[in-house]
């Protein structure tokens, strides 16, 4: 069995090599590349921290203003007509009418200021009553706009433009009764389309699903029946 001397403790033995070793100076280039790395380091880590949060910034804004952004405009007159009404639905689900007018009082002053005569219009019952009306500037026509609103709460708007000769898609006509309106979609909302003389015609609402298409059949033949516009000049 050897004998162990204090020195060859580990604390001994650390105090040997460091008073025996031999010390050398750190060449300047490699304590200034030590240094370099350093500072450095953190600010590259500051940096590309700083860079991903710019870009979560700006994703995020992108998304919430995408929605607002204008669409392209399809080459079609009527698919562009139904844009542009449909676009006025949306302005008014959101914001209400920019100037609701109570009819049959207003009738006069509507159609000076719309270009659209009503002789006979539907008020309302007890499915769908009669919210309001105004006059609208759609596409570079004017015209009226109707606005009902259902037991279950669905905004439903009437819009008159003029529009001779608009073609309405044969393939896309339902029979209602003994009318056939085409029922079109864009941005998520469901239109009835069709013409009465020169005037055309679109009902909007936010019935998209087969359960509610009967009852939009329905909505269209109430205001469809009791309703005639003409041409007010």
């Amino acid at each position: 069995m050897s004998e162990r001397f204090p020195d060859d403790s580990d604390e001994g033995l650390g105090r040997r090599l460091a008073s025996e070793l031999p010390r050398y100076t750190a060449p300047a280039r490699l304590r200034a590349a030590i240094a370099e790395t350093g500072a450095t380091q953190p600010t590259r880590s500051v940096w590309l921290a700083a860079t991903l949060s710019a870009a979560a910034t700006a994703l995020a804004l992108v998304l919430a203003f995408l929605p607002l952004l204008p669409r392209i405009q399809p080459v079609d007159p009527t698919e562009r007509l139904v844009r542009s009404v449909v676009a006025e639905h949306e302005r008014a689900l959101m914001w209400g009418a920019r100037r609701v007018e109570i009819i049959p009082t207003a009738l006069p002053w509507l159609t000076q200021e719309s270009g659209i005569g009503l002789t006979r219009v539907f008020v309302g019952d007890e499915r769908l009553g009669l919210i309001g009306a105004e006059p609208v500037y759609l596409e570079g026509q004017r015209g009226i706009a109707l606005y009902y609103r259902d037991v279950d709460g669905h905004l439903v708007t009437y819009v008159v433009l003029p529009a001779p000769g608009l073609p309405i898609p044969e393939r896309r006509r339902v029979q209602i009764d003994r009318f056939r309106p085409a029922l079109m979609h864009d941005n998520g909302f469901s239109t009835w389309v069709w013409r009465q003389g020169d005037l055309a015609c679109f009902i909007v609402s936010d019935m998209v699903s087969e359960s509610d298409l009967e009852r939009f059949k329905d909505y269209f033949a109430r205001v469809r029946k009791a309703t005639e516009p003409v041409p007010g000049y």
